[in-house]
């Protein structure tokens, strides 16, 4: 029996094979990653929309040093929100000039004398984003004045 040849076959014929398994895996691969990319700019959004509400809801007019939500000063904000019993303020205030990644809007509802409904909106920049906008609704009390 003559075997000349039957290696070169073999072996064309297992390249053959994985190739086909390679091609078919690929684009399961690719699907995972881009799952794995949404899930993270899903998560990094809204982790900002946590916290822009826990600043909120953790300020202090006694602090030092002003923190800022984006291009606005907590403190300013905090202000224009005591001003009006339903407001809607979007952030950043200059769009073009802030290296922020998304837009935020907060609209703010009385609910008696000692609490707010917050509700925050953070939508994308990218328009290419598969993840549009993150909206988170909260009720925090409302930030007093104490005067010493």
């Amino acid at each position: 029996m003559d075997k000349k040849g039957f290696l070169l076959i073999e072996a064309l014929m297992g390249i053959f094979l994985l190739a086909i398994i390679a091609v078919t895996c690929l684009p399961i691969l690719n699907t995972g990653v881009n799952n794995i990319r949404m899930t993270k700019e899903k998560m990094e959004m809204l982790l900002m929309a946590e916290s822009i509400i826990e600043q909120i809801k953790a300020f202090d007019y006694s602090w030092e040093d002003d923190k800022y939500l984006f291009d606005m000063s907590l403190s300013t904000l905090i202000d224009i929100l005591n001003g009006s019993d339903n407001i809607s303020v979007k952030l950043p205030l200059d769009c073009k000039n802030l290296k922020s990644d998304y837009y935020c809007i907060i609209d703010k509802e009385n609910i008696g004398d000692e609490l707010w409904k917050l509700h925050v909106l953070l939508t994308s920049k990218d328009i290419n984003s598969r993840i549009k906008n993150i909206d988170i609704v909260a009720f925090v009390p409302v930030p007093k004045r104490v005067e010493i």
